[in-house]
């Protein structure tokens, strides 16, 4: 065995003992008992005193030992002072067999008999982690106690003797399998823990693996968007100054590739916005019809486009939900319905089922494999597309509508098989009609009115950043100061501005929300403040949001920041609330 075997066997020994040591004086008291009669006097007094102290012994040196804190050699040592102890037990019975023996009552022979022997036995489970201290009680025992028979000289106990003689091969034989057994265990015990270890160990490596994967992705995720955000704003800017009919439509297409890398990013983001759980639904009671009829405004013209059936129906129903996530669901779900559906029909259909509303999405596509039913809620995961071509999806939608249900706390289910179509339901709560509230439709760009003179206060550490944002800003009407951190914003201020737009990361571990607090602190508190930021972590993306600031993701989209620009501008004007990029100004919205 090895040093660790060892430890381990001698520790289980010590186990088993601890439990059974102080039942172990009632045998030699039952048998003074049975012998009193016919052997009553000092001679069984003493017999019995040192029957019990044998067990008392060993009693003692397992409360002394301590196998948690015990070296290999201290085992070992008090293994073998067991086994003494095991030993003057042993004689001390073997001397019952001699001395005890009553050639006259077969009663009281096979007592004492079936006492040694069964001692024996029994003994196997405790010592067959040590099979010497086994040995140590059994042979003088049982050996003595064969001799004694043989030496009675009758038939009777010769046959007992070499039975008993017998027994102890017997024995020992049971004792060697149960110490192989035992031993086997011991060592398939070590054999996990390596095992437990070592998929410990590989588990440690996956999760550093993954994390150093997600904080790269962080990384590059926010350096890729730092240079995309300048680039779309640059050729917003060049849009407005082409007058050269001819190169319009380079620009277009330039507009168009940098519309098809905002797209995938945005994707990404919002992934990522809802694993970190930034995104909070916020139901209300709503008219599903006016919703889905507005939804088959949009998707009706790309069915009938490709040739299908469209179908939008439903009774007059109220549900209790969040409309801006239900479309974001329902669009996803839309767009692929039309995507893999190239004859037959796709439908949009609403019903009352079981006390909740289920909203169906249908279509008569290529559908989905049994095997394939799970995955394709998973990132990236695309059928019918090896080439990755992108007028087929990024293969995010159905990974966010999966997220968003979940969200939403709302049951999806998924009816599909090959060359038959998919069918794709939701089951939404129903709603109260009394509850519906009216809208406020949204304040159209156009009615916000010019903004020129108003100074915008920009500040980011990105050069390039920086040039683009004051190009289209200017081209704008507006004033601009851009800064590269806050204290630099300080040194080229002469007024209060009207609007910051601040970086979320900057240098020198610096963040956008402390930016502003700083100029707030130094020009007034009711200055409006947007943060835009190129950060997916969710970590960040939680500071992000909890700065109490409006929040724009890289690369940003011109229409909305000019929005925010001009509802700013209001405000400062009026005294209104101050607006947020997507409305809400403690909200994180999900839009493909």
């Amino acid at each position: 065995m090895t040093p660790e075997e060892t430890r381990e066997a001698i520790g289980r020994m010590h186990a088993v003992l601890t439990g059974a040591l102080p039942l172990m004086p009632l045998l030699p008291t039952v048998m003074a008992v049975a012998l009193w009669d016919r052997c009553g006097g000092w001679q069984l007094a003493a017999w019995l005193v040192a029957a019990v102290s044998a067990p008392g012994l060993r009693y003692l040196l397992v409360r002394r030992y301590r196998p948690a804190s015990a070296s290999t050699e201290e085992a070992v040592r008090w293994a073998n002072e067991v086994t003494v102890s095991a030993l003057l037990d042993g004689l001390v019975w073997g001397v019952a067999g001699i001395v005890f023996l009553v050639p006259d009552s077969s009663a009281l022979q096979m007592l004492l008999i079936t006492m040694i022997v069964g001692t024996s036995a029994g003994s196997i489970f405790a010592t067959s982690f040590w099979p010497r201290t086994e040995f140590a009680f059994s042979v003088p025992s049982v050996g003595l106690t064969a001799a004694s028979l043989a030496m009675q000289g009758t038939q009777g106990g010769i046959g007992m003797a070499i039975a008993l003689l017998v027994y102890l091969g017997i024995l020992a034989r049971i004792m060697q399998q149960a110490h192989a057994t035992t031993l086997e265990a011991i060592r398939l015990r070590f054999e996990n823990l390596a095992l437990v270890e070592e998929l410990r160990a590989q588990k440690e490596l996956a999760e550093q693996a993954n994390v150093a994967k997600s904080r790269f992705l962080a990384a590059a995720s926010h350096d890729l968007r730092q240079p995309l955000h300048a680039l779309g704003l640059f050729v917003a800017a060049l849009r407005d100054r082409t007058t050269d009919a001819a190169a319009q439509p380079l620009v277009d297409k330039i507009a168009r590739s940098v519309g098809a890398l905002e797209q995938l990013f945005n994707a990404l983001l919002d992934v990522s916005r809802l694993d970190a759980g930034v995104v909070e639904p916020k139901p209300r009671h709503v008219r599903l019809r006016e919703l889905l009829q507005r939804l088959a405004l949009d998707f009706a013209p790309l069915a009938r486009a490709k040739g299908l059936e469209w179908r939008c129906q439903g009774p007059d129903l109220v549900v209790h939900t969040d409309p801006a996530l239900l479309e974001t669901i329902l669009r996803n779900l839309l767009s692929n319905a039309i995507r893999y559906c190239e004859k037959g029909s796709v439908a949009l259909e609403w019903r009352l089922a079981g006390g909740q509303v289920a909203v169906t999405v249908r279509d008569t596509g290529i559908g989905i494999a049994p095997e394939h039913q799970r995955e394709i809620f998973r990132e990236f995961f695309q059928l019918q597309n090896p080439e990755r071509d992108r007028d087929k999806g990024l293969g995010l939608g159905l990974a966010i509508v999966e997220r968003l249900t979940r969200l939403m706390d709302c049951r999806l289910t998924l009816r599909s098989a090959p060359g038959v179509g998919s069918t794709f339901e939701i089951a939404l709560p129903l709603g109260n009609a009394d509850a519906v509230g009216a809208e406020a439709p949204p304040a159209a760009e156009a009615e916000l009115g010019e903004d020129g003179g108003r100074l915008v206060l920009v500040i980011d550490d990105e050069a390039a950043v920086r040039e683009a944002v004051t190009i289209l800003l200017e081209d704008w009407g507006y004033q601009v100061v851009a800064a590269a951190s806050a204290d630099e914003a300080m040194a080229a201020l002469t007024r209060a501005p009207d609007v910051i737009v601040a970086d979320y990361r900057l240098r020198e571990e610096r963040t956008g929300a402390e930016a502003i607090r700083q100029i707030q602190r130094a020009w007034g508190s009711a200055i409006p403040a947007l943060i835009v930021t190129g950060d997916t972590g969710p970590d960040r993306l939680r500071q992000a949001r909890e700065s109490g600031y409006a929040v724009l993701h890289k690369p940003v989209q011109p229409a909305k920041l000019r929005t925010f620009l001009r509802l700013s501008c209001r405000r400062r004007v009026t005294g209104d609330a101050e607006p947020n990029a997507g409305g809400e100004p403690a909200r994180e919205q999900v839009s493909m």
